[in-house]
């Protein structure tokens, strides 16, 4: 049922911005039924995961009550080519071809689906991007969440080993956390209890679709990049700790790497060093997530790591927004058969 009728508060999200795509459109009387697609944006999926495409007839409440596939495809950011789901090596073309018209629909979107065994053929809740359908013969599908806020940072720090409470108290494991928090009295005396606050400022998601993720990936560490834990709001604590020691944690995303070490890191590197340089960023993962070792391509934020101990616990990091270049940007033009 969840993936046959979209929840009304889903979609009720996921169109901010959109202008009442689910409004009603006036035909024409020919029939439309070719979808060209021309990306200007759109990232090579990681393995595990297909694109879909979906016509959506939509009622008021936003709900999902019609749908038809118009086409199942990979595609190849670096030749920009679409790919055949049964072939990666063929070029498919850019042309897909429905039933009747879309004019009888009110939506068209892409779905992200388990890839190759889909248990279930109607469209996931996981939408990379879509659209309303108006009278116009063109539109653009764009990812279906607004990332706007450029007030996001980060500081390196351990707070569960229970050090540095206080301004001056030791400080010898601080480069072996990291947490999106926003240090509040970096320049108090030493007797002064550190405070600190909400670091990232994304959208809270809805319950289902995605969850957003951070990540470390350091200068020289041989392995793969590290996850801090996904969350749903960053004002909230992650779900996965696993790293840390008992003490007290902020309620925010964020993870101090001093035990359990990963298997992909070797002991040389662990405790995980976040004073060696490299980046951490945040990204959007399906959920559920096909391949919970490496990220998404869907990156939102992202920030240097700071190579200077004065930097530990002191201060905070800006992490930039660069979803102009990792967030989907489809131009689709509608054309009557030949």
């Amino acid at each position: 049922m969840l993936r046959a009728i979209v929840a009304c508060g889903l979609m009720a999200l996921l169109f901010i911005g959109l202008g009442g795509c689910g409004g009603t459109v006036t035909p024409p009387t020919d029939v439309y039924n070719r979808i060209v697609l021309e990306p200007t944006q759109f990232p090579t999926l990681k393995s595990g995961l297909i694109y879909v495409g979906w016509v959506v007839k939509m009622d008021k409440d936003s709900n999902w009550v019609e749908y038809q596939e118009f086409g199942k495809f990979f595609w190849d950011e670096r030749d920009f080519r679409f790919l055949s789901p049964t072939d990666i090596t063929k070029d498919i073309g850019n042309t897909f071809t429905i039933q009747g018209s879309v004019y009888e629909y009110n939506m068209i979107a892409i779905t992200l689906e388990p890839y190759p065994n889909d248990p279930d053929p109607k469209p996931s809740p996981t939408i990379i991007a879509l659209s309303g359908i108006a009278p116009d013969r063109a539109t653009f599908l764009n990812f279906p969440l607004a990332f706007t806020s450029t007030r996001n940072r980060f500081a390196v720090g351990t707070f569960s080993d229970g050090h540095f409470r206080m301004k001056g108290q030791s400080r010898s494991n601080e480069r072996y956390g990291i947490w999106f928090v926003e240090l509040t009295n970096g320049g108090s005396t030493k007797d002064t209890i550190e405070t600190y606050a909400q670091g990232l400022f994304l959208p809270t998601l809805p319950d289902t679709g995605y969850l957003y993720e951070g990540w470390v990936a350091l200068n020289g560490t041989i392995g793969d990049t590290v996850s801090t834990g996904k969350f749903f709001s960053p004002a909230y604590i992650d779900y996965d700790n696993g790293h840390c020691m008992n003490g007290t944690i902020p309620n925010f995303p964020g993870e101090d790497f001093l035990i359990d070490r990963p298997a992909n890191l070797p002991e040389s590197r662990w405790p995980l060093d976040m004073l060696r340089g490299g980046t951490v960023f945040i990204t959007l993962e399906p959920n559920p997530d096909n391949d919970v070792s490496r990220p998404s391509p869907l990156v939102l934020v992202s920030g240097h790591l700071p190579v200077d101990t004065s930097g530990a616990r002191t201060t905070s990091s800006d992490m930039g927004l660069v979803t102009y270049r990792t967030l989907p940007k489809i131009k689709v033009t509608f054309e009557k058969s030949l």
